[in-house]
Parts: structure tokens; sequence; C-alpha cells
């Protein structure tokens, strides 16, 4: 029996809320909340958050801890569904504060948690309050399990040439070795060499491997080789990856000139763009030569600074890109017009 292979679906939240001393006087007398607007989850449908603040005005909580009536803020959070799994921050950086809070899915939808009193929430030397206003920010991870859909590596027509190649992996008179990890698969030259001008050149050439029929990559796990390998022949060999081995494939197809293969890669991973993946697969692009991804990375980041869209991974970007990027925020963008 096939186990479903599942997979998460995650997003990147950020939110900075912007409170008026004003505000937060009145707050305190009417206990109704402060809160953001509801932003959406961008690549998980259906999903929204919100993030504030709030006075308690009521009966003195019950437990260990219990508090005063209306002597206590805090902070809160909220989904509108209760299946996600949420890893976030909020943080007061002029206060030097930082909660870190897991929401567990299924278990409730808010989490409200203490802040600090009144007293310390206006004291000027706990730094809560700054030029008249407390400055919020919060940061994390939204994920949610799903069926992985549509993971086939690369699509192909189920045409006779694809089949001649299943058919010669089935074969047992392989006649090429190569070994990485130290481990080792077994290939045909006529293959090899029909799909990477790389080992056609390494074949003909009289080279040690040619003579010994056996190469060593050294620079490639045998994980991703033995996937490169399979997809040579056909892409049922391969029905699952995850992201990070196809970023690695997609590096594997670029130094042995497999340049089909690379091409249906690049556009699979063009159609997984988004917040959570642009900087990874900038950063693939990038050493894979792959332009197409590149430029299509570029114009999504360009696409979330203007509209404020949070991202993960900024900090692991291709540092000269990522000044570049900046750079170019600056400049005026115009597309041609005829002229009548």
């Amino acid at each position: 029996m096939n186990t479903a292979v599942t997979q998460k679906l995650k997003c990147p939240i950020a939110v900075e809320l912007i409170i008026s001393e004003d505000k937060l006087n009145e707050e305190k007398n009417s206990g109704n909340g402060l809160f953001s607007e509801w932003f959406d989850a961008s690549n998980i449908p259906g999903v929204r958050y919100r993030i504030g603040i709030f006075f308690f005005l009521g009966d003195a909580m019950i437990g260990p801890n219990s508090l005063e009536t209306g002597k206590t803020w805090f902070f809160y959070f909220e989904l509108n569904k209760r299946n996600i799994d949420a890893v976030f921050n909020m943080t007061i950086k002029s206060a030097n504060y930082v909660l870190k809070k897991h929401l567990i899915p299924g278990k409730k939808d808010i989490i409200e948690e203490k802040l600090c009193t009144t007293e310390e929430l206006f004291d000027p030397e706990k730094r809560f309050i700054v030029d008249g206003k407390m400055t919020v920010y919060m940061d994390g991870i939204l994920s949610i399990e799903k069926e992985a859909e549509n993971e086939i590596l690369l699509q192909f027509d189920d045409t006779f040439d694809s089949k001649l190649g299943l058919a010669l992996w089935e074969q047992e008179n392989k006649d090429f070795i190569i070994s990485a990890g130290g481990k080792e698969i077994h290939a045909h030259k006529n293959v090899l060499a029909a799909r990477s001008p790389v080992f056609s050149r390494m074949f003909v050439s009289g080279m040690k491997e040619a003579k010994e029929n056996k190469v060593t990559i050294e620079d490639f796990t045998f994980n991703i080789v033995e996937k490169a390998i399979k997809l040579c022949y056909h892409q049922s060999l391969v029905p699952y990856s995850t992201l990070e081995e196809k970023t690695k494939l997609l590096q594997f197809f670029e130094k042995y000139d497999i340049q089909p293969l690379k091409d249906i890669l690049e556009k699979y991973l063009i159609s997984v763009l988004n917040e959570f993946t642009v900087c990874r697969l900038t950063n693939a692009a990038l050493l894979s030569n792959a332009t197409k991804l590149e430029m299509k990375c570029k114009k999504f980041l360009r696409s979330c600074f203007k509209k404020t869209k949070p991202i993960t991974d900024f900090d692991i970007l291709d540092k000269d890109f990522a000044l570049n990027l900046l750079k170019n925020a600056f400049i005026h963008v115009s597309e041609c017009e005829s002229i009548v």
C-alpha cells in the first residue's frame, strides 16, 4: 500500500503595529483592545492573521499567577483558522523585549500573553513608549500539512522515446560507473553522451575516466547524482524530491550541460516561486546560470518590496544580488512606448 507523501506549505508573516501614547491611555478605560488590520497569508489561501494589545479590565484571573483587576497589558495574536501551525516572535525593540511563541494547530486560534503592568508600560525608563508611540513588531512562519501535489519532477509526454529510456534503465548491461559519496550507480555511456555534451567529450577524449569506464563526482551527494542520472532515463524514476534537491539538480544539469532537463526543471521552479522560496531560488538561479529563473525572482522580489509583502530567508540572499536589488529600488522604471 502506497503512503501519501505530505509536505508543509509555509508562509512568512510580519506586521509592524504603531500605537500612539494617547491611544494607549484611552485603552486603559475602554478595554476594547488595539489591533492591527487583518493580513492575508499570501500563499496559504483563506488564512489571515492579526496582532494587537489590550488592557485587562475583567475579574482577577484564576491560577497561581493571578493578576489584580485592571493592571495588566496583554499581547494578542489571532488566526482565522485552527489547523495552522504558527511560530512567531513579538518584539518591542526600544524596550529590548522579545516574546517567542508557538501556536499548535487544533488547540486554539489565539494567543494572549502578558506584556507588562500599566506602571511599567508608561514608565519612561522601561522605554515601551518612545517619542509618544509604542512600536510592536511581529514576524514568524505559518505552516500547514498538505498532501504533495504534482510532485513528479519533470513532465514528459509518454512517447515511444521516453518509454525507450525507461526500458534501457531496466537493462543489466550498463557500461559506465558513476561514484559519489562512496556509492556507485551504473549507466549507459550512450545515454549519458546523448544527454550531456560534457560526458560525450569525456568518452571520446581518451581520459582516464573513458579508459576505466568510471568517474568520481565529488561536488554532489550520491542522492543528487543518482536522481540526476535516473532523470536522464525517465522522469518516473524520480517521483518525488524536495525543493533543496531540485536546486542541486539544477546545478548538476548546468555543470554537465544537460540543457533540456535544466530547462524543464527551471520552468518547474518558476512555478513554485513564492514568498517562502524566492531567496533560495534566487541563489540557486545564480549558481546555476538559470537566467529565466533569476529574472522571475528579481521581478517577484521587486513586487514584494512595492507591496510590503514579508519574505523569508532574506539574510541568505546573495549579497551582490541584494545590493543591486536595493539600488534598483530607487530608479524609475519605464516600458517602451511607440511614438506616434
